[in-house]
């Protein structure tokens, strides 16, 4: 059993030391997945197919009762699976990644001030 802690008088918590200053690298992953399950009160519509090419920014599926609300791809590449669950219940949409990530283009221009 691990020991339970009980802070009475504000959040400062006193710790011996401090952590340390390192970072790391992280590789870049291949595969991808889009969990609609992670969006409550959410009836998906798929708007892509089983080997279908994706932009980042490409619609995926949206909110069947609500059509103004889209979920795109976050990454370029291929999708490659779309798992189902009970009553064909739409569980996640699985993309295979490309190395370069080629972004859909909206026609609209940035302005930096």
């Amino acid at each position: 059993m691990s020991k339970t802690i009980t802070i009475r008088k504000g959040l400062d918590i006193k710790l011996i030391g401090e952590a340390e200053k390192v970072k790391s690298g992280v590789d870049f992953a291949n595969n991808f997945v889009i969990k609609t399950t992670d969006f409550h009160g959410l009836t998906p519509k798929l708007v892509v197919k089983i080997g279908d090419k994706v932009k980042a920014g490409s619609v995926l599926f949206f909110d069947k009762n609500r059509e103004s609300i889209k979920f795109t791809s976050p990454v370029s590449g291929e999708v490659t699976d779309i798992v189902r669950g009970e009553k064909r219940k739409i569980l996640q949409i699985n993309i295979n990644a490309t190395a370069d990530i080629a972004h859909e283009d909206f026609g609209a221009k940035m302005q930096v001030s």
